[in-house]
């Protein structure tokens, strides 16, 4: 909170702060004791004239701390979405105890403000049909955001193989075509390292180059398993 709360009495005063139209000032017996948002205002029926007790004002006080990291939290996740290992990590940068950070992802996820598996299925789709990565490249990218092996598992599985080969062949095969001109075993190699780099596993990039592939300039399995060894 703004202030440590250690003070005890009547309130005297309620004022609505000018550049943050959510936030209330609060003035016990004249003085000013602290500032709370409206909803904490609202929910310990703050008006001018209640008495008010120490332990009350504690009690507000960590009323108050919790709903700034909730806010806190809301907006972050209304810049984008967010797992909640990337959540905690911003919100330890912004000062949170572990505690409060505990308790606001727990509102969180019951608020369904937070779903780690739903992030996961919403983020494999994407990068599988609107960025053409492959699986490899999402499982590494869920890992980093601090996902478990079974949420990982789980959106994997629902990759459509066919729907990701498309991709693949799509990528790969403007790729081939772009450098078959100058030399067709430079052309094949750039085209598979090309296809790795965006995640697609040796199977789909065994397909693809048996696709766009001619039988007579492709020369066999081999060459994509020799390169992958290298």
């Amino acid at each position: 909170m703004d202030n440590e709360l250690n003070l005890s009495g009547t309130i005297t005063k309620v004022e609505r702060q000018k550049k943050s139209k959510e936030r209330y000032n609060l003035f016990i017996d004249e003085q000013f004791a602290c500032s709370v948002h409206e909803d904490i205002l609202i929910k310990y029926r703050l008006v001018k004239g209640t008495m008010i007790n120490l332990k009350e004002m504690n009690e507000i006080a960590e009323a108050e701390d919790k709903q700034r990291a909730y806010l806190d939290a809301v907006r972050l996740l209304a810049s984008r979405l967010r797992t909640q290992h990337e959540l905690t990590i911003r919100l330890k940068q912004k000062g949170y105890e572990a505690p409060l950070i505990s308790n606001t992802i727990e509102r969180l996820k019951r608020e369904q403000y937070l779903d780690d598996q739903l992030f996961a299925d919403q983020l494999t789709k994407q990068r599988i049909n609107s960025q053409k990565k492959g699986r490899n490249w999402v499982k590494q990218e869920l890992k980093q955001k601090g996902l478990n092996p079974e949420q990982i598992t789980q959106a994997i599985d629902q990759i459509d193989e066919d729907a990701e080969y498309r991709s693949a062949f799509d990528l790969g095969s403007r790729k081939y075509h772009s450098e078959a001109n100058k030399d067709i075993q430079k052309a094949k190699r750039k085209t598979m390292m090309f296809l790795q780099r965006r995640g697609y596993s040796l199977g789909i990039i065994s397909r693809v180059m048996k696709a766009i592939s001619s039988p007579e300039d492709f020369e066999d399995e081999q060459m994509i398993e020799t390169e992958f060894d290298e």
